[in-house]
């Protein structure tokens, strides 16, 4: 059986490369690229993607042994119960590159002026100042800085001060992630003591917008595939699936051009507004904050998929516990408004068609602990004198996960960045010689975590009463029951 490719697609026309993406991930190309071939297909438009890798690694598959074809599997069932799928082969990204071994090539995009917008998804780790980038580097290692190379390349190749910019449309879930990537890209190119005419025309003829992305997309479908190869006649490394639902919210303010990329005008599920916070915070916090409060959970009771953890009356409890009492109430919106949001969520974590893996979701975890459930961890802690009983629990099961210590562990090892794993290395360490309450200290104190010490006596205290709770005989979903009722007593 033959890999799918362009013959696939029915003679559908190939679009014009006018889109850079960082990231050649699932989530990018069950929600943006999807998206994009859509509006394509349906309104007549012409954005071809152009995908670079923005690391060594990743998915061990290249999309050009494609011609850039892919197959988007979307499943769910509607209001009505009713179950409803749809296959797409997906016809809109052109090319794959590597920043690490073509990184020249990866410029060159930037002298091309048909080039005016850049999606990324380099996860919450990626938007980040790494401060030993320098100007030479071939490439720069962080994503901010590999923007601010690319951008000084379309400066000096297009007509300097007149030169067209570009529009980033960063997907990455950090708190205002378009205004994060233009600081870090602005710090940069002052670091890098460019030119005031460069920095003033990032400023001037680039524009960083605010997103907020909202999709389910379990990914590659390990346990279905064949079945959905021997139907469609070809085979499909790179097949993706999502469900159903999907939200991109593009803030837009005044001051700001019009949007390029015309997703605003044709998809149903894109929204472009002066204001994007509510809807921010509302999704972050109860969508991947409960993803990313019951993953460790999950995973050290071997539990496989999301939809399994809320089939099982004792995880759905645990999950609902969390997000009426430690999150909701320090959210903005109505109550009424959240509830609503947060049974919709839990309604789409039960879609029996996806079969979402609690260890994809593992993938830098810590980094996600802090920027989706730090925040009302720490609100909860202020409003009510002592910290939250169910992240407590969550946050000594990441640190069960990340230091192997449950029996499972050689199955579902952590996956992060090495540095990351080297300094859980050195917890394990100090555990060892010092006692797990040290550990716990340093854990808790460690700011590559999360951006600051958030160690205090009665979390300590809790974390040391959590981690036995885990250990102390084989942990399953049942054993919650035991943690959320002393919550509640």
């Amino acid at each position: 059986m033959n890999r799918i490719s362009e013959k696939n697609l029915a003679g559908r026309p190939r679009p014009t490369p006018r889109v850079i993406q960082f990231g050649e991930g699932n989530f990018l190309r069950a929600f943006m690229d999807w998206k994009i071939d859509r509006m394509n297909e349906r309104a007549g438009t012409d954005f071809g993607v152009v995908v670079v890798r923005p690391i060594d690694g990743g998915i061990p598959f290249s999309l050009n042994e494609s011609d850039g074809a892919y197959t988007a599997i979307t499943r769910g069932v509607d209001r009505e119960g009713k179950p409803v799928s749809d296959i797409r082969q997906v016809a809109c990204v052109r090319k794959e590159m590597s920043a690490a071994s073509e990184w020249h090539d990866v410029l060159a995009l930037a002298r091309n002026s048909d080039f005016a917008t850049v999606i990324s998804n380099t996860t919450e780790a990626g938007i980040t100042y790494v401060p030993d980038c320098e100007l030479q580097d071939e490439p720069p290692v962080s994503f901010p800085a590999k923007v601010t190379r690319l951008l000084l390349e379309r400066f000096h190749s297009c007509g300097g001060s007149g030169a067209l910019g570009f529009q980033f449309l960063p997907c990455e879930l950090i708190e205002k992630n378009g205004d994060t990537l233009e600081e870090i890209v602005l710090q940069h190119a002052r670091d890098w003591k460019l030119p005031t005419e460069f920095v003033n025309w990032i400023s001037t003829h680039s524009a960083f917008y605010n997103t907020l992305v909202d999709r389910i997309v379990p990914g590659y479908p390990r346990d279905e595939a064949k079945t959905f190869e021997a139907e469609l006649g070809y085979e499909d490394p790179l097949m993706v699936t999502a469900e159903l639902f999907h939200f991109l919210v593009i803030e837009k303010r005044e001051d700001q051009p019009e949007l390029l990329l015309p997703l605003g005008e044709y998809d149903n599920g894109t929204l472009i507004t002066s204001n994007a916070d509510g809807y921010k915070e509302r999704k972050v916090a109860i969508l991947n904050g409960a993803h990313t409060g019951f993953c460790p959970l999950a995973l050290l009771s071997q539990t496989e998929t999301v939809q399994s953890a809320l089939e099982h009356p004792v995880g759905r409890a645990f999950l609902e516990g969390m997000l009426q009492e430690e999150i909701i109430p320090f959210l903005s919106l109505p109550k009424d408004e959240l509830s609503a949001f947060s049974d919709e969520v839990l309604r789409r974590f039960s879609n029996p068609y996806i079969k979402h893996r609690w260890h994809d979701i593992s993938l830098n975890g810590i980094a996600k602990f802090q920027t989706r459930n730090l925040p009302r961890f720490e609100s909860y802690t202020a409003a009510k004198g002592k910290p939250p009983r169910y992240m407590a629990l969550s946050l000594a099961a990441w640190l069960t996960f990340y230091t192997g210590a449950f029996k499972h562990a050689e199955e579902l090892p952590a996956r992060d960045a090495d540095e990351v794993l080297e300094r859980f290395g050195t917890l394990n360490t100090l555990q060892v010689t010092e006692g797990t309450d040290i550990m716990i200290r340093a854990f808790l104190s460690e700011e590559a975590f999360w951006g600051k010490s958030i160690v205090s006596d009665a979390l300590v205290a809790l974390i040391l009463e959590a981690l036995a709770f885990l250990q102390a005989e084989p942990f399953t979903l049942d054993r919650l029951a035991d943690w959320t009722g002393a919550a509640s007593s």
